[in-house]
C-alpha cells in the first residue's frame, strides 16, 4: 500500500515536471517572463491541490480542484471583485471581460504578443486545467498513452500559433518524465503493474526509439513549418483608407517583423520627420483626423513674423513597402512633383492624400519650407484664440484633474507659451518616463483617451501615442493650441548616392508627435517621446544656456538608440504589477492547501479527546496508526487491530488492554453506558504518543501534513497489494 501511494506521488510529480518544462516553450507566443511566473504559480496550486486530495483519498478531485483554481485566478486577476475572499458573480464577469480582451489581442496581433492580463489569465487557467485533466487520466487504464497525447498537444501549440517551432531540447527534456511514467505503467493498481512488467519492456524500447527518431528527423528532413498560420492576422496598415492611424499605430509598432517603407535624400541639414496625417479632433476617447474647414489658415509663409528665418529644401522620396492613400511628406509642404494619379493637399497640416491612387511604387520630389525662428522671437509671440483655433483647444468637460494639475505644476515657472511648451517636452522626454510598447497593453491602459493619458502620467511608461497625446492634452489645458501628427520619425543613414546621403524609414520608425501653434511662427513640432527623434529647442541668445539647447542642437537620435529605447518583454515584466501579487496570493493558497488537512485532523483529534468516551478514543488510535502508514482496514475488529499494535515494541500492552476492554464493553455490552473518563483519555494519549514516537520522522511529518485518516479507508488491506505475486 505504501509503495502504491509513493508511485501515485511519483506519477503526478512526473506530469507536473513535464508541464512546467513545456511552459517555457510559450515564450515564442507571449513576450517577457512575468506571465511565466504567474502561470507557473497557478499551475503549482493546481498540482498541490490534486496531490493533496488524492493523498487524502477524496473522490471528487476534479470538481474540488476546479473550484480551487477559480478562487486562485480570481484572487490573482480580479481581487477587487471578491467578497470575504470568495469569488462573486462579478468575479466571473470580470474574468470573462479579461478573456474577451485576450480574444481581441489574439485576433488583431501577431505573436509574440505583450503579456496582457487577459493573455496571462488564459495561459494560467489552461495549464491549471491541464493539471486537473492529467490527474484524472492517471486513474484510467493506459494512462501513459493519454497523457502522452496531452503533452504532445501542449508542445505543438506554440509552433501552431507563432510559426516558430520550439527547440528540440524542450521536446527531449519534457519527454524524459513521460518515459519514466511509461516505465512505471501508471495502472490503477500495483498488482497490474507487476503483472504487466514483462510486457512493458518492448513498449519502453519502442518509445525510446521513437524519441530518438523525432530528435534526428529535423536534422535530415526539410524544414517543417507550423501547421497553422501565425497568431492573428497582420495588423491593418496605419495609413489605410478609412483607418484612424492613432488606433493602429501601437499594433504596427508591436509587429514581430520590420519592413522598409521608403527611402529618401534631402537638402535639409538634418534627417526629416515625414508627416502622413494630422489629428485635430479629440473626443476624449481618441484623436481623429479632421477635415479641412473653410476658416482653416494656410500654413507656410503666410502669417510669419518679419525676421523669422525660412529655408526651402528639396526631398526626393522613393516608396518601397508602403501602400496608402496618404503620402509621406516633410512639413511644411510647398509643392510635389512626379506623382502618378490624382492627389490633393489638405489645408490643415499640409498633408497630401488621394481618393483613387496609392503610394505603391511612387517616386516623387517634395519642396518643403523649414521655419527656424530664434528662441527670443518665440518668446515674443502671443497667440489669440480666434474662431479658426477653437477646435485646437477644445477638450471634453470630464478632463481628469490629474492632467490639468500636472500641466500647471510643470509649467508654473514658465513665463511664456514657448517656455511652457519646452517645459512640457522636457517633463515627458527627460523626466522619469520610459519608452515601452508593451507596458500599456500589459497594464490595460493602451490607447490615447483622457483616462489613458491620466494613467500614463501615473505609470510613466508608454510609446509615442501616449507621449504625444499627453503633451497635446496638457497643452490644451493651458490654452496652447495643439494637434498630433502621425508619420515617420527621422530615418537612419543607409547609403550615399551621387554625394547625397540616403535615409531609410522602416515600419519601426512609425511615430506620433505633437504640434503647437504660435502666432507668427505657425505650427511647430515638439517631440515629447523619450529616446526617439529630436527635441525642439530654437537658438538661444549667446548668454542663455537652456536645458534643451544642447539636445536640440545635437540633431537626430540614431536609430540604434530608438531600438534601445524600446522595451523587451523582460523589461516590461519588471514593471508589471501582476507577479508580486501572484507570489503573495499563490503562496497564501498553497499554505492554505497544505494547512487544511492538518487543521481538520487536529480539530477531529481534540473533539475526540474532549468527548472522553472509549469508542471515539479508539477511533483516534486507529487514525493515528493509519496516518503513520500502518494497515488499518475498515473491516478490522478492535481486538484484531489491538493484536497487531501489541506486537510493536513502543506500545504498552497493559495500557492497550485497558482501553480495548472499555471499547468492547461500549460496543458489545448491553447494560454498559459509556461515559467520559479521564483514565480512558490518559490511556489513549499514552498509546497515540507511543505510536508517534515509534514512527519514522518522515512518517510523522506526513501524518501532520497529509493525514490519510481524513479519507476513506480501504475495505481490506491486511496484505499489501505490492506483496502479491501472480501465479
Amino acid at each position: 500500500m505504501a509503495s502504491g501511494r509513493q508511485s501515485r506521488w511519483l506519477d503526478r510529480g512526473l506530469i507536473a515536471a513535464s508541464l512546467l518544462i513545456l511552459t517555457t516553450g510559450y515564450r515564442v507566443v507571449v513576450e517577457g517572463t512575468d506571465w511565466w511566473v504567474t502561470t507557473l504559480l497557478v499551475t503549482l496550486v493546481a498540482i498541490l491541490t490534486c496531490a493533496v486530495l488524492r493523498a487524502l483519498g477524496v473522490r471528487l478531485v476534479a470538481p474540488i480542484a476546479a473550484v480551487v483554481l477559480l478562487v486562485t485566478v480570481a484572487w490573482v486577476f480580479v481581487p477587487h471583485t471578491l467578497s470575504a475572499g470568495l469569488p462573486t458573480p462579478g468575479s466571473v464577469g470580470a474574468l470573462s471581460d479579461l478573456v474577451g480582451d485576450a480574444r481581441v489581442v489574439i485576433v488583431q496581433e501577431q505573436a509574440p504578443v505583450a503579456a496582457a492580463r487577459g493573455i496571462v489569465l488564459l495561459l494560467a487557467v489552461a495549464f491549471g486545467a491541464l493539471v486537473v485533466v492529467a490527474d484524472a487520466f492517471l486513474e484510467l487504464r493506459r494512462a501513459a498513452a493519454w497523457i502522452g497525447l496531452l503533452l504532445l498537444g501542449v508542445f505543438a501549440v506554440p509552433a501552431m500559433v507563432s510559426g516558430r517551432t520550439p527547440g528540440f531540447w524542450l521536446f527531449v527534456v519534457a519527454a524524459v518524465p513521460w518515459l519514466v511514467l511509461l516505465r512505471s505503467g501508471s495502472a490503477p493498481t500495483s498488482v497490474r503493474r507487476r503483472r504487466n512488467l514483462a510486457a512493458q519492456g518492448p513498449a519502453v524500447v519502442l518509445a525510446v526509439a521513437a524519441l530518438g527518431f523525432a530528435m534526428a528527423l529535423p536534422t535530415v528532413a526539410p524544414d517543417i513549418r507550423a501547421a497553422a498560420a501565425a497568431w492573428g492576422d497582420p495588423p491593418p496598415s496605419v495609413f489605410g483608407r478609412g483607418i484612424n492611424p492613432m488606433l493602429e499605430l501601437g499594433q504596427n509598432l508591436r509587429r514581430n517583423s520590420s519592413t522598409v517603407a521608403l527611402t529618401y535624400t534631402t537638402t535639409a541639414e538634418e534627417p526629416l520627420y515625414l508627416k502622413v496625417a494630422t489629428l485635430r479632433d479629440f473626443t476624449g476617447r481618441t484623436w481623429q483626423p479632421g477635415d479641412s474647414l473653410p476658416n482653416d489658415r494656410f500654413e507656410g509663409n503666410l502669417g510669419l513674423d518679419e525676421g523669422v528665418e525660412t529655408k526651402l529644401d528639396t526631398t526626393r522620396i522613393t516608396i518601397e513597402g508602403l501602400d496608402s492613400p496618404m503620402l509621406p511628406v516633410p512639413f511644411v509642404t510647398q509643392d510635389t512633383r512626379g506623382l502618378e494619379g490624382a492627389w490633393r493637399y489638405e489645408r490643415m497640416g499640409m498633408t497630401v492624400r488621394s481618393d483613387t491612387s496609392t503610394t505603391r511604387g511612387q517616386e516623387y520630389t517634395v519642396g518643403s519650407l523649414t521655419i527656424t525662428p530664434t528662441a527670443e522671437q518665440m518668446r515674443q509671440m502671443t497667440t489669440v484664440i480666434g474662431p479658426s483655433l477653437i477646435p485646437f483647444v477644445y477638450l471634453p468637460a470630464d478632463v481628469p484633474a490629474s492632467i490639468a494639475d500636472t500641466a500647471r505644476d510643470v509649467t508654473a515657472s514658465a513665463p511664456t507659451d514657448y517656455d511652457k511648451a519646452l517645459a512640457l517636452q522636457e517633463f515627458l522626454r527627460n523626466g522619469e518616463f520610459r519608452y515601452s510598447e508593451t507596458a500599456p497593453v500589459a497594464d490595460d491602459y493602451d490607447g490615447n483617451g483622457l483616462d489613458v493619458v491620466a494613467t500614463f502620467l501615473e505609470r510613466k511608461a508608454g510609446y509615442c501615442v501616449h507621449f504625444a497625446s499627453a503633451m497635446a492634452v496638457m497643452a490644451r489645458t493651458i490654452d496652447i493650441p495643439s494637434r498630433i501628427a502621425v508619420g515617420y520619425a527621422p530615418g537612419r543613414v543607409t547609403g550615399n548616392t551621387d554625394g547625397e546621403t540616403v535615409y531609410t524609414n522602416t515600419s519601426d520608425d512609425l511615430h506620433a508627435w505633437t504640434e503647437l501653434f504660435f502666432e507668427g511662427a505657425g505650427w511647430v513640432r515638439f517631440d515629447p517621446t523619450t529616446s526617439i527623434g529630436t527635441a525642439t529647442a530654437f537658438e538661444e541668445p549667446a548668454s542663455a544656456t537652456p536645458d534643451e539647447s544642447s539636445e536640440g542642437a545635437s540633431g537626430q537620435t540614431p536609430t540604434s538608440e530608438r531600438n534601445q529605447g524600446r522595451d523587451t518583454g523582460a523589461e516590461a515584466s519588471t514593471t508589471s504589477r501582476t507577479a508580486p501579487r501572484t507570489f503573495a496570493v499563490t503562496g497564501a493558497v498553497i499554505l492554505v492547501i497544505l494547512a487544511v488537512p492538518g487543521v481538520a485532523r487536529e480539530i477531529r483529534r481534540r473533539g475526540r479527546f474532549r468527548a472522553g468516551t472509549p469508542v471515539p478514543l479508539w477511533r483516534e488510535l486507529e487514525d493515528v496508526a493509519l496516518d503513520l502508514g500502518l494497515d488499518v482496514p475498515d473491516t478490522d475488529t478492535p481486538r484484531g487491530f489491538a493484536a497487531r499494535l501489541a506486537a510493536r515494541p513502543e506500545v504498552d500492552p497493559e495500557t492497550l488492554e485497558r482501553l480495548l476492554h472499555q471499547v468492547e464493553l461500549a460496543r458489545f455490552a448491553r447494560a454498559f453506558t459509556p461515559e467520559a473518563d479521564d483514565g480512558n483519555v490518559r490511556d489513549a494519549m499514552v498509546l497515540t504518543g507511543a505510536l508517534r514516537a515509534g514512527g519514522q520522522r518522515a512518517d510523522r511529518w506526513r501524518a501532520r501534513l497529509l493525514p490519510r485518516s481524513l479519507g476513506p479507508r480501504a475495505p481490506s488491506s491486511r496484505v499489501d497489494a505490492d506483496e502479491l505475486v501472480p501465479v
